[in-house]
Parts: C-alpha cells; structure tokens; sequence
C-alpha cells in the first residue's frame, strides 16, 4: 500500500495535482476514461478515493475550507492511486499476453525445426541407403567372380576402414588394427583384381568386430541397426522386427538347386561380426513332403554345420506363400534393441 501510494504522490507532484487540479470538483474526477478503468481493475483504491470525494462534498456544510480541500487531495491522490495501479495491472497483462505469444511461437519455432530434422534426417537416410545398395550390390559380386573391378574395390576398401573405425572405438588392440590397415593400404596401392582377396579382407575385419562385441554379455546400444546395415551391404535383405533382426536371401540356393558357397561364406562372416545369441532360420518351400525342396535343406544344414558358430544356428522348413521357394530367412533374436 506503502509504494501505490508514494506512486500516487509521483503522479500527482508531477502532473501538479496538489496545487492546479485541487478546484476541479470530484464529479469530474471520476468521469474519465482512466477512473472508470481504475474502478475495474483497482476496485479497492477507487472506493478510497470515492470516499474521499464524498467527505469532500459533505465538508462545505460544516464551513471548514481547510477540511474540503484536504478531503479533495485525498480523493484525487486515491484516485492518482488506482489509475497507477490499473495501469501496472494492464500492464502485467500485457506482458503476459506477450510471453504467452512468445512461448507459442517459440513452440512452433521448435516444431518447425524438429520437423525440418527429421526431413532432412529422412533425406540423408535416403541418400545413405541408396549408396548402401550400390555399395552392397558390389560387395556381392565379390562372391560371383574371381576378378574384381575397380569400383568393387573402392566399396570393399570403404567399408573395411569404417569397420576398422568401429574396431578401435570399440578397444582393439592397436597390434592387430596395424596389421589389418596395412593390407588396406597395401590393396588400394597395387590394386589386385582378385576377389578372394578382397573378400578375406572384408571377412577379416568383420571377424575383429565380432571379437570385440563378444566381450559384452549382450549386444552394445546400436548393434541391431549396425546388423541390419551390415546385412544389407553383404546383400541380405534385413529388417527390424518385434522378435529381433531378420534377414533374408534367396541365393542360398544356385539356380540348379545346388547350396551357394559364397552366400554361406557371407552368412559366416554375419555370425562371425555379430556373435550375440542363437539364430533362427526357415528355409520356404513348396510343400513341407516335397523331397527335392528337403534335400536341398539338407545340404544347407550340412554346410551351416561346418560354420565355426554351428551351434548357434537352428534350421527348419517352412511351407508359405509369403516366400519365394528357396528363400531363407534368420532371425537374431537377440538383437531387440535401437
């Protein structure tokens, strides 16, 4: 109250209110723009001043000038009081109308931006998995031929220094990362064309990852993403599903029924990169009693077998039309995660 009302005596020194507006009578007070919003927003300091007035009004009958006039100040420092007041109030409001505005806006702003990051994060996905499909489709033909061209080996060298990358931050041993760049640099130096060894290279530093992740007891944050993008360049299809990561692939089987080596080679290098958990595939096929598709199966099984990470595979027939005859797909299960 203390500091509304030395608020009000600044305004009425300032504005002269004690000495050129004390014969301004107390009707004409009230009856501006400014007291009528006094009276709404700062009900308490109007009904001071109107008290005032009213003493004021009612002081002439007892003759005693000294007393109207002082009635008069008070009235019109009360009311100098509310209109301060409504004013600070309607102020207030104002700003905080405009921190609301601001607020908005700035929620906006930041949808605006989330939404831009996650266009442009889609775009660069994009672009990232049409290079990964160039890339993997090159990578494939490691296993189709014994030659390999240059383009190949650009996509071979690009992926076993990212994997090479990932090895060191993941701790190896700066013995075994030496040994392995040196091959990298010594192959794109003298650029061989052959496939076999561009593949042992690749095969090599996938095997070192799946050494350092062995040494977690479950896959590391990342790793079923890493698996998938891996699958893909290796030239498995691969998803993430309720049950863990699934991939597929329908050149297990050669066009005269015979088992792919070099797919199998692949699907070693897989497990070998990935070395978490057992793994689950399903061979479809035509018809469950159908004794070509089952000895087909069989010789699949037969060379899982010979796989270093045997046990860990699982295989079986599946009859559906989801699947082309032929195709197989694994499931890691134990690769749940982002």
């Amino acid at each position: 109250m203390k500091v509304r009302l030395a608020a009000a005596f600044g305004c009425v020194l300032s504005l002269g209110c004690a000495g050129q507006q004390s014969t301004r009578s107390s009707d004409s007070l009230f009856e501006t723009p400014a007291a009528e919003r006094a009276r709404d927003l700062a009900p308490d300091l109007y009904l001071r001043a109107e008290a005032a007035a009213s003493r004021a009004a009612e002081a002439p009958r007892r003759k005693d000038g000294a007393v109207t006039q002082d009635y008069r100040t008070q009235a019109e420092l009360w009311l100098a009081a509310a209109v301060a007041e409504a004013d600070r109030i309607e102020l207030a409001r104002r700003l905080e109308a405009l921190r609301g505005e601001e607020e908005r806006w700035a929620k906006q702003l930041a949808r605006d931006q989330e939404a831009s990051a996650v266009v442009a994060t889609d775009i660069s996905r994009y672009q990232a998995r049409a290079v990964a499909l160039r890339e993997a489709e090159r990578v494939t033909s490691l296993s189709e031929g014994s030659t390999t061209n240059d383009a190949t080996l650009d996509a071979v060298l690009t992926r076993v220094r990212l994997n090479l990358a990932l090895a060191e931050a993941l701790g190896a041993s700066e013995t075994r990362l030496r040994k392995l760049r040196a091959r990298a640099d010594t192959m794109a130096r003298k650029r061989p064309k052959s496939a076999r060894l561009a593949e042992a290279l690749l095969l090599d530093t996938e095997a070192l990852l799946g050494e350092m992740r062995a040494e977690w007891p479950t896959p590391g944050p990342g790793a079923a993403t890493e698996l998938v993008e891996t699958a893909r360049v290796t030239g498995f299809a691969a998803d993430r599903a309720g049950g863990g990561v699934v991939i597929r692939s329908e050149r297990f089987f050669t066009s005269g029924g015979q088992v792919s080596s070099a797919t199998v080679k692949r699907f070693a290098g897989l497990l070998a990169a990935f070395p978490h958990g057992p793994v689950a595939c399903q061979v479809a096929v035509p018809e469950l009693q159908s004794r070509s598709w089952s000895r087909r199966v069989a010789q699949l099984v037969d060379r899982f077998q010979r796989l270093d990470d045997a046990s860990r595979v699982a295989t079986s027939m599946i009859a559906t039309e989801s699947l082309g005859a032929g195709v197989v797909q694994c499931t890691f299960p134990a690769y749940r995660g982002p």
